[in-house]
């Protein structure tokens, strides 16, 4: 993905810090959420993220801090010659990664109203992934069957640090007083690859 977290981010903070209008106020408001997103990004064949994240509101910005676990499980083509039948076999081979991924930000809410809110959100990304990649395959194939019997596989188990920024927008709707349904959406630019997160969620003021 060919984006610049960094600039988005800034340019949006630019953009809406420009229209804000609300009044101080002078306690804090925190709110909890507990959400589920998909990686739209292919840095680990996609996957789904499960996250939880406290917010802590000012008047119109604040700060967020969230947790969650990216799992993924994608499947790798390799391409293999057989002599034999005089062509190329295709094998598709599963890899899977985990990931443990946190972040602090800090946002400004151009909107905030009993029943929604919104959120721009910047902030710094961490993350710990745990990946198993093919590193060589056996095989058997049956000329008689026209198929494989057998395939073994071994893998690499890598594990890598990320380290980036991060930026997205926030929208709750509130049903109840205290009650509502998040919709959110997170551009992770980090050391390895980028990650776009969408998904949605439950968020409780305390």
């Amino acid at each position: 993905m060919k984006y610049s977290v960094l600039k988005w981010g800034l340019l949006l903070f630019f953009c809406f810090g420009n229209i804000l209008a609300l009044e101080a106020e002078d306690t804090v408001k925190i709110s909890i959420s507990i959400n589920y997103a998909i990686d739209l990004s292919d840095t680990y064949g996609g996957g789904n993220l499960f996250s939880g994240e406290s917010t802590f509101a000012l008047s119109w910005f604040g700060l967020k801090g969230s947790f969650g676990h990216l799992n993924s499980q994608y499947y790798s083509l390799v391409e293999v010659p057989y002599s034999d039948l005089g062509q190329t076999l295709e094998l598709y081979i599963p890899e899977i990664s985990f990931m443990s991924l946190g972040s602090l930000s800090l946002f400004v809410r151009p909107v905030s109203k009993k029943w929604i809110t919104m959120d721009v959100v910047f902030g710094a990304s961490m993350g710990r992934a745990k990946s198993f990649f093919i590193k060589d395959i056996e095989y058997e194939y049956s000329l008689q069957e026209q198929r494989l019997t057998y395939v073994f596989t071994d893998y690499h188990y890598v594990r890598k640090n990320h380290f980036g920024y991060h930026s997205g927008i926030d929208m709750t709707f509130y049903i109840y007083k205290n009650f509502g349904i998040q919709l959110n959406a997170r551009m992770h630019d980090m050391k390895s690859g980028s990650l776009f997160f969408v998904g949605t969620g439950l968020s409780f003021k305390l």
